[in-house]
């Protein structure tokens, strides 16, 4: 009776939750579900998330949160469902994707399949890359062998970026293969910064004449724990990522993340490593970098120019002139972004640093320089030329865009 109620329109709005379909494949019966993270009693983790609404009983509720369905082991198995839930969020989120049907994915997998795909087997990984590339993805592959003890980075960096990851899971005495998606992590509340391993940075000065060298904290080297939305859990399970399977039971106990696989947009030309090699070789220059203290952390990550301006917008501590500096800007679509705090700033939020560089750019690292911002100046692009400005860049408060 409620819904007939004008008056307990508001009262359900707030209420709601989310929905799941269920459907007649038992025992897998759980299809299309969107639910808010705040359904769950225990809910201090940040998720990529899309907005929705929901139409029940004549009444339209709005509704955040991450796609989830379990596979039917006929039609679609993990890998499908992976790429289904991929489709909705960006689909949902950017008017460059659609949303997809796992009929869909069958018929794109199908021009390079040489044999029938249903019932399914399974995909592989590039079978997996393949069908996003034909949705209109720039697909990046990182195999664990191969990038050893910065794989771990790797995947914190680009959630950190709100880009979803394929995880391929596998042990080195199985064929057999598993995917799921990673979608977040826990709160930083929930951080220790004092066990996290440090880094160290060579700052190339003409005066003193040798390196100068610092130690910093890697964000992306921080133990977390992050969230997978896996077919065979519920929708927002905490994992670690020395132990991605612990929820799974057994059979699968030696299993690990083998490959990730990144769907980003098609025009990104710099990947995380380049990228990050890039602002380090910036702060570390002796014209465009500044010497921040010892252990000093550096955040870094991706995002769109749209969301960071909107960020930019509303730090009301944030100096006019410095604010408009930024929002003027000339920007991409897509920027990459490290913030740099002083020893023990971290926890407030406030940064000593900030370095954008252009996603999009492919040719002279120099040209991929959009703003550096340190305590004694500021270094903007104005057309094709880097100018200093004799401004303290201050009050600036950690970018939250990417992950809600």
């Amino acid at each position: 009776m409620h819904f007939l109620e004008p008056t307990y329109r508001e009262e359900l709005a707030n209420s709601f939750r989310g929905y799941f379909i269920i459907r007649p494949t038992f025992p897998n019966v759980i299809g299309r579900t969107l639910i808010n993270k705040n359904a769950f009693k225990v809910n201090d983790f940040l998720i990529c998330e899309y907005s929705a609404n929901v139409s029940i009983n004549g009444i339209k509720f709005p509704i955040s949160g991450f796609p989830f369905s379990s596979q039917d082991e006929e039609t679609i198995t993990c890998a499908e469902t992976s790429i289904w839930a991929l489709m909705e969020y960006f689909g949902h989120r950017y008017a460059d994707y659609k949303p997809t049907a796992p009929s869909k994915i069958v018929d794109i997998l199908n021009k390079q399949s040489s044999e029938r795909l249903l019932p399914s087997a399974g995909l592989n990984v590039n079978q997996i890359s393949f069908a996003l590339k034909e949705f209109g993805f720039a697909t990046q592959i990182y195999e664990r062998d191969t990038f050893g003890n910065e794989f771990q980075n790797i995947i914190s960096t680009y959630i950190e970026s709100g880009i979803p990851l394929v995880c391929i899971l596998k042990s080195d005495d199985s064929t057999v293969a598993h995917a799921n998606l990673l979608i977040g992590h826990e709160t930083d509340e929930s951080l220790d910064l004092t066990t996290v391993r440090k880094r160290k940075l060579d700052f190339n000065r003409k005066y003193p004449l040798k390196p100068v060298t610092k130690e910093f904290i890697d964000y992306g080297d921080i133990e977390k724990r992050f969230i997978v939305n896996d077919d065979n859990l519920i929708p927002y399970a905490k994992i670690t990522l020395d132990n991605p399977t612990e929820h799974l039971g057994a059979g699968f106990e030696q299993y690990q993340i083998a490959y990730i696989i990144v769907p980003l947009y098609y025009r990104i030309y710099s990947d995380v490593i380049s990228a990050k090699d890039l602002i380090l070789n910036i702060l570390t220059d002796d014209a465009l970098g500044y010497v921040f203290f010892n252990d000093f952390t550096f955040r870094f990550f991706l995002t769109s120019s749209r969301s960071f301006k909107e960020h930019i917008a509303n730090l009301a501590a944030l100096e006019p002139e410095i604010k408009q500096t930024l929002i003027l800007s000339k920007m991409p679509k897509f920027i990459w972004c490290a913030e740099i705090y002083q020893k023990n700033d971290f926890g407030s939020g406030v940064a000593k640093g900030l370095i954008i560089i252009d996603a999009t750019e492919g040719r002279q690292w120099i040209d991929a320089v959009i703003f550096a911002g340190y305590p004694n100046r500021i270094i903007v692009r104005i057309d094709s030329i880097l100018v200093t400005l004799q401004k303290r860049f201050t009050e600036y408060l950690k970018y939250s865009n990417n992950l809600k």
